[in-house]
């Protein structure tokens, strides 16, 4: 395993970078302890949808609230 002091790593960060890209990763020193650099995974955002996009029509939502509610949790 290949490991790079930071300075090292400072110096070649293209590099280190490209490695990394390509599923290779680097290892970085800092001290006694070790970095590691990797390709992240961002997460999809959070769609937006405009104000009411939810809404119910009012028929609909008094059907909802007069549903029993199982005083039970789910979790049994």
């Amino acid at each position: 395993m290949k490991t790079y002091s930071v300075t090292e790593a400072k110096a070649r960060l293209g590099p280190l970078a490209d490695m990394a890209l390509k599923k290779r990763p680097v290892f970085i020193r800092r001290g006694q302890r070790i970095l590691q650099l990797v390709e992240a995974t961002l997460p999809e955002p959070i769609p937006h949808y405009p104000e009411g996009h939810f809404a119910v029509e009012e028929e609909r939502a008094a059907y909802l609230n007069s549903l029993p509610v199982d005083p039970e949790p789910l979790d049994r």
